[in-house]
């Protein structure tokens, strides 16, 4: 994804909640600054031109899993699956 000149890249980092509640708040401290580059350098890039993304809650899908006779798995509903989405990240067009 390009953006004023410069290619973009989404990741997904992993910060402690109150770095990102002071780092949305301006409040960069020293040891906020090092987390998020630490949650930066680990993050997990997403695809380049990804379709729509969707962030599951393991324990909402278990809640909705449907037994089927016939069938020696556990399926899930498309109601259940929209029960997990706990986030949808928007397709990437580029």
């Amino acid at each position: 994804m390009v953006q004023g000149g410069y290619l973009l890249m989404q990741i997904i980092i992993n910060i402690s909640e109150d770095t990102y509640k002071a780092t949305c708040n301006g409040r960069m401290l020293p040891p906020n600054v090092e987390n998020v580059i630490q949650g930066i350098k680990n993050g997990t890039p997403l695809p380049k031109v990804h379709g729509r993304l969707m962030i599951l809650s393991e324990n909402r899908l278990k809640e909705n899993q449907i037994n089927l006779d016939f069938s020696c798995q556990k399926w899930i509903s498309e109601v259940g699956l929209s029960n997990a989405t706990v986030k949808i990240i928007k397709t990437d067009k580029e």
